[in-house]
């Protein structure tokens, strides 16, 4: 017999076959693999054929990645594995052995027939689990042997079809996450980005090269922060740290277009981590709010017109105040209730602050506001004014969460006389420039709007002098960070009072301000700053006079 002539599996050289195989598909990656393999193991194994198959379980089905028959390549085909000596090693999950008369024991397969099959050995394919991906199979038209030679050469390569089918799969489903991922990114409607370590742009939707007037080839491989405002630039560099140590980031910032415009933009940013856990980048969805930043300044316009728009002076007192949001519309009040329409009562200062700020915070100071003003215009004591309101700010927000502080302050330019209500508000300070003195107007009370049965009590105190200085503010002067972290603090402002003492009221007020710009530079204010400065100047006269000043 001519070595050609050998029996299938019989006197097999394992490690010449072993050698043929590997030399044949060492190079070969996926279905050009499949195909290497098939062929050079049914010559290293003396088959009539071999091939390998992938299983779909919904169907019990096979379909085959590569085929090999009759000394040529098959045509990619799928078939029932029902009735087939395919379905034991499927469903027993094990190497399956017919040595001989294999028709006889699958007589409904008509493709054994066709071929002529006698012989039959096939073992699963399965991942590291046990899943049954599908199966490596060879047949010829002899006997095999019962013990056949080349069973681990069989098995070694099994594994190895195994391994390239699981990492087949494992492509096909990142490219199907990539496709899904850029229909995301492509179709969203706000911009994309996906950032390096170094914030570095590696991919750009064409929402945000369209919202900035840039090509995608333009905007790749620039630093983000290149396309911010000078001054959100700083603050970005300020906070990068305290930004960069959360996973999840939400931040307004400015960019700046091609042309030049500047867009207000609110960011939604993700840390991005390997397997491992290690950062590997950043990707963040931009909105452009250049609509909503147009209606909220139109609504800052509205609030600010509420507020005292110039200073007072009048019966020897100088008076002053500012309020600066932190958006574009804020919770913070103070006003001036004097004049007609208020004959009942003093001169009067009231400084409130919303818990919060933004949109529901103003509409709340809207609704304060217009109550106080009414009530004011009424007969009774500051208390009952503050009393009253606080019942009807209970009524309108007591399961809200919300409350709004307030310092309500009444100057008798007659008497030099104080009253004040304090609500849950900071005291407002006092300074004596002669005896360089702080003294703190205190007092109860409760916050408004969360008891509605809460009693509020007049304070007082007398002797107002020459030169004295009040100043009734809100936390977020003193609550100010600058970019260590560091509060601005009550220290500081009475630093400032002191240096100041010798200014109006607003040349006061303009100090404290320029002096908390000057702390937080670098950084965004985080709350709403208000405060209100009255000055006690004999040479202020008796006739009332408008100050011009900001706002």
């Amino acid at each position: 017999m001519s070595p050609d002539e050998h029996l299938p599996l019989r006197e097999l050289d394992e490690d010449a076959a072993l050698r043929s195989i590997l030399e044949g598909t060492a190079t070969e990656t996926g279905a050009e693999f499949f195909t290497a393999l098939v062929e050079k193991l049914a010559k290293a194994l003396n088959t009539e054929g071999a091939w390998v198959a992938e299983y779909v379980a919904e169907s019990r089905r096979l379909r085959t990645l590569a085929a090999w028959m009759g000394g040529r390549f098959l045509s990619d085909y799928e078939y029932d594995i029902l009735g087939t000596p395919c379905e034991q090693v499927i469903d027993e999950a094990r190497l399956v052995h017919f040595r001989e008369n294999l028709a006889e024991f699958f007589p409904d397969d008509p493709e054994l027939k066709k071929i002529g099959a006698v012989s039959y050995m096939g073992v699963p394919l399965m991942d590291l689990d046990g899943k049954i991906l599908g199966n490596l199979a060879v047949l010829d038209r002899r006997p095999m042997p019962k013990e056949p030679h080349g069973l681990a050469v069989f098995r070694i390569f099994a594994a190895r079809a195994a391994a390239e089918l699981q990492r087949l799969r494992a492509e096909s489903e990142v490219r199907k996450s990539e496709e899904k991922y850029r229909r995301i990114v492509e179709t969203a409607g706000e911009g994309f980005l996906l950032l390096d370590r170094n914030l570095n742009i590696n991919d750009v939707n064409n929402a945000y090269c369209q919202m900035i007037g840039y090509t995608c080839d333009e905007i790749m491989g620039k630093r983000v922060t290149d396309l911010f405002t000078e001054e959100y630039r700083q603050i970005f560099i300020t906070q990068k740290d305290r930004l960069q140590s959360k996973e999840y980031r939400e931040f307004e910032s400015t960019v700046v277009a091609k042309d030049g415009r500047h867009i207000p933009v609110l960011v939604h940013s993700n840390t991005l981590r390997d397997d491992k856990g290690a950062i590997i980048g950043n990707m963040a969805f931009v909105t452009d709010m250049t609509e909503q930043k147009k209606s909220l300044a139109l609504a800052g316009e509205v609030q600010k017109s509420l507020l005292p728009q110039q200073g007072l002076r009048f019966d020897g007192l100088e008076v002053a105040g500012r309020s600066l949001s932190c958006e574009e519309i804020g919770g913070d009040y103070f006003d001036y209730l004097w004049g007609e329409g208020y004959s009942n009562h003093p001169f009067s200062v009231v400084v409130g602050d919303i818990a919060g700020h933004g949109v529901d915070a103003a509409l709340l100071m809207t609704t304060a506001r217009a109550f106080l003003r009414m009530r004011a215009s009424q007969s009774g004591s500051i208390s009952q004014i503050v009393n009253e309101m606080n019942h009807h700010l209970a009524l309108d927000i007591l399961d809200s969460g919300r409350f709004m502080t307030l310092f309500y302050l009444t100057v008798d330019t007659k008497s030099r006389n104080l009253r004040w209500v304090r609500a849950g508000h900071d005291p407002a300070i006092i300074y004596d420039p002669t005896h360089d003195r702080f003294e703190e107007l205190k007092g109860e009370g409760l916050a408004l709007g969360v008891d509605d049965k809460f009693s509020y009590e007049e304070n007082q105190r007398t002797g107002l002098v020459e030169g004295q200085i009040i100043a009734v503010g809100t936390d977020g002067i003193w609550e100010a960070r600058n970019k260590s972290g560091e509060m601005y603090g009550k220290a500081r402002l009475q630093n400032i009072l002191r240096r100041a003492a010798n200014e109006t009221a607003e040349g006061i007020l303009t100090a404290v301000y320029g002096d908390i710009t000057k702390f937080t530079r670098g950084m965004r204010i985080e709350d709403d700053i208000t405060l209100v400065v009255i000055k006690v100047d004999e040479d202020s006269g008796k006739q009332s006079k408008i100050v011009e000043g900001r706002p």
